[in-house]
């Protein structure tokens, strides 16, 4: 006889059983955790609103050193310091004074040319310094004396800035300090 033919055996499907929770009290998160989880979004935030900012400032401050900078990668300082001009604007304040124009404007008049002189140098001026200190530095590559220097400088911040009107003896002075200054910048030509 021949076998008989075994059919496969199919066993049957599990029981579902319901899913339980252990019995017992849920868990508590504590309260003060969704206020830390809120705070450390803003840290985040706020510390990406920084990184960007970041890269944006030092972006910008590149920029600035390429136009400032020749192709060559070397600074681009052409000092041109013509004594001579500088000079004779001193001298054209100094005929003024004398020739009766007000003390006040005659100096301003005088430091703002000089301030011209300074940035047509070719000196690069620093982006924290005011014209003022800038025009300060460009005169103390001249030979003429500090003193001088700050003598004219003095003269211009009390014409500038002062609240009382200059006197006749202030007009002395300043014509006695730009002539000195007058003097040695054309001394060294």
């Amino acid at each position: 006889m021949a076998p008989a033919e075994e059919t496969p055996s199919v066993s049957p499907a599990p029981e579902e059983v319901p899913f339980e929770l252990p019995e017992g009290d849920p868990i508590e998160l504590p309260a003060w955790l969704p206020n830390l989880l809120r705070g450390l979004a803003m840290g985040a935030v706020v510390l990406a609103i920084v990184w960007f900012l970041v890269r944006l400032w030092r972006a910008r401050v590149r920029l600035r050193r390429v136009t400032a900078v020749a192709p060559t990668g070397e600074a681009v300082e052409v000092v041109d310091l013509d004594e001579e001009q500088f000079a004779d604007t001193v001298a054209e304040t100094v005929e003024r004074l004398r020739g009766g124009m007000a003390v006040q404007g005659a100096v301003v008049e005088c430091w703002r040319r000089l301030e011209a002189l300074a940035a047509d140098t070719g000196i690069r001026r620093h982006l924290a310094q005011t014209a003022h200190e800038f025009t300060l530095e460009v005169l103390s590559r001249t030979t003429a004396d500090p003193h001088a220097i700050s003598q004219l400088a003095d003269l211009y911040r009390q014409a500038m800035f002062s609240t009382h009107a200059l006197t006749e003896a202030d007009r002395e002075h300043a014509v006695a300090a730009l002539e000195e200054l007058s003097g040695q910048l054309r001394g060294a030509s």
